[in-house]
Parts: C-alpha cells; sequence; structure tokens
C-alpha cells in the first residue's frame, strides 16, 4: 500500500534533527504545487535552529503532548505575500485553496524521506511574526511541524465519533469514516 495512504499527522517525534536539504525539498515541492493563475503568492520560512524551536513550539497548539525531546524538530511556516496578493488581485480562496496543495507536496516529499508531519492551524500570528521578525506584508497560513516520527498512529474506522484518542500505552488512534459512506459516484440516487 501506497505510503501517502498510510500517511498520519506526528505530533510526537525523536531527538534528531531534520537535514537541511530534506526541508529545502520540501520547500521546493511547495514552490512547485498548482497556484491559481499562477499567481504564486506564497513564501515560505523554515525555522530549525535549535534554540528557536522550543519558542515557536510555545506559540502553535500541536496537542500530543509531547516531552521536551520529542517536540518538533523544523517547522516550515507557510506565508502569504498580501503586497503580491493585492498587486495581482487575487481572490483569498484561491490563495487559501493554493496553500493547502502546497502543504500537501511539503508533507508528501517530508514523508518520503522519513519526515512526520504536522499541519498546524492553530497558532499565535502576532507572538510568531515579531519573534521571526516577519514583515506586516506577510500572513502566517499554516505551520508545518515536522522531525523523525517517534510514534505510530493507528487507523480504525469510525462508530459514529471521528475524535482522536490515545490509550493507556500511549497510541494514537485516528477513526475515519468508510470510504462506502463518503464516496459518490456519478449522481445521488
Amino acid at each position: 500500500m501506497s505510503l501517502k495512504i498510510h500517511r498520519r499527522s506526528i505530533k510526537l517525534f525523536k531527538s534528531k534533527p531534520v537535514p537541511y536539504d530534506v526541508l529545502e525539498k520540501c520547500v521546493n515541492a511547495a514552490r512547485l504545487a498548482p497556484s491559481g493563475r499562477n499567481r504564486q503568492l506564497l513564501e515560505y520560512m523554515i525555522i530549525d535552529e535549535e534554540l528557536l524551536l522550543p519558542k515557536v513550539f510555545d506559540n502553535v497548539g500541536i496537542g500530543g503532548d509531547p516531552s521536551t525531546e520529542q517536540m518538533p524538530k523544523a517547522y516550515i511556516l507557510s506565508l502569504i505575500n498580501t503586497d503580491l496578493e493585492k498587486e495581482l488581485q487575487a481572490r483569498r480562496i484561491v490563495t487559501i485553496y493554493g496553500d493547502g496543495m502546497a502543504v500537501e507536496n511539503m508533507i508528501l516529499v517530508a514523508l518520503e524521506q522519513g519526515i512526520g508531519s504536522c499541519p498546524i492551524m492553530n497558532f499565535k500570528e502576532k507572538e510568531l511574526k515579531q519573534m521571526l521578525n516577519i514583515p506586516g506584508r506577510y500572513e502566517i497560513t499554516l505551520v508545518l511541524a515536522l522531525g523523525y516520527p517517534d510514534e505510530h498512529p493507528v487507523v480504525e474506522v469510525s462508530h459514529g465519533s471521528i475524535q482522536n484518542w490515545r490509550d493507556k500505552n500511549g497510541v494514537h488512534h485516528i477513526p475515519k469514516r468508510k470510504l462506502e459512506d463518503i464516496r459518490h459516484r456519478n449522481k445521488f440516487p
């Protein structure tokens, strides 16, 4: 079965740095993702400096309750250059869809390199921008946490609840709706 089918958000990471060249490959994959009318309004910031990582962690909501050693070993921030957005009269919804495709490209490239990831949309933008000297013309749309996985989440069939949970052994369980419950073909009956 394809790695992409087994991809899960990782919230617990090993204490091993992510090589910069892998992070750069991720950003390159994002750069090559589809972009509405090829506007290319997105830019990316790689954060892998050991002293910055805990500060970024304190400003994102990753969950999973990692120990200090299990925190992400790198982050990639997805940024909208709002000056370009205005200049090119781009629609925000198109930019956000493009961002999703670009981030998924990064996630899959990381996965091919054995790197786990967790896309985070719960973050303190003002604090991150100040800490990282991000100019006012940029908006952070998403923070991608990265590192070598220190957990192996289990996918299971949802029986009404889609709430993630951890068992007594710390295994992360992720209920998913059944394919036949979400797949439709040609038209509804």
